[in-house]
């Protein structure tokens, strides 16, 4: 029997009893006894009386308070089973529409792939760089900077034999200067060259000429003007 239980029954038989006097009866704590009184004046069950004290209500309809502790239960159980319910359908209907957007993430994945192939087969197939192309061999790109090395310099710079460049029609030795292709056909366009004009020649130029005379493919003429040898 609960503690309201006891209260409620010994007020039945002691109308008007106080507190206290329910707390020493029963044997009860005063605190527990005021809870319980308070339990049961909030379910209507008992009142207060002029002289201090607690009597029950006269009703046949007021349920036991252990009908009003199951039915209460079974409310919070019916509840709780109605929230878990509802848990479990938005649970459901997430993994549904989850499942969905994976099918259709699935298919535009699909269709990307099959875009991608069809553009890489359609593009036109690069060849791969080697060693020793242009893009990556020393001595091609430290001419483009300097056009003139010596030929001690090229050879601690080169992967292959230098008469291999000169083969490729690279570059061409003049005397003891390697010099860029390109650069020695531009050079031999500004012939003949005027002695009075050698000041305007860039270090590089006077280093081809000297080097162009030296090799006898150039010469002084009339101490006036520089001439290539036919």
């Amino acid at each position: 029997m609960s503690v309201e239980e006891r209260v409620l029954s010994y007020l039945r038989v002691n109308p008007g009893a106080t507190p206290r006097e329910v707390a020493d009866a029963l044997g009860i704590s005063l605190v527990s006894v005021r809870i319980a009184i308070n339990r049961l004046r909030e379910l209507g069950y008992v009142i207060r009386s002029s002289k201090g004290g607690y009597v029950v209500r006269v009703s046949q309809e007021l349920p036991t308070p252990t009908d009003i502790i199951s039915n209460t239960q079974s409310t919070v159980q019916d509840k709780q089973q109605s929230t878990e319910n509802v848990v479990f359908d938005s649970i459901i209907k997430l993994v549904n529409e989850l499942s969905s957007k994976i099918s259709e993430l699935e298919g535009r994945v699909g269709r990307l792939e099959k875009e991608v192939n069809y553009i890489k087969r359609s593009l036109p197939k690069i060849p791969s760089k080697h060693v020793g192309s242009e893009g990556s061999d020393k001595l091609i790109s430290t001419l483009k900077l300097r056009s003139i090395l010596s030929v001690n310099e090229v050879r601690e710079i080169i992967s292959k034999p230098l008469e291999e460049y000169v083969r490729e029609g690279k570059v061409v030795v003049v005397n003891d200067l390697v010099v860029s292709s390109e650069f020695l056909k531009n050079f031999k366009s500004k012939f003949p060259i005027k002695v009075s004009e050698i000041n305007k020649l860039s270090p590089e130029e006077l280093k081809l000429l000297e080097a162009l005379v030296r090799s006898n493919q150039a010469y002084l003429y009339s101490g006036v003007e520089y001439r290539l040898l036919d």
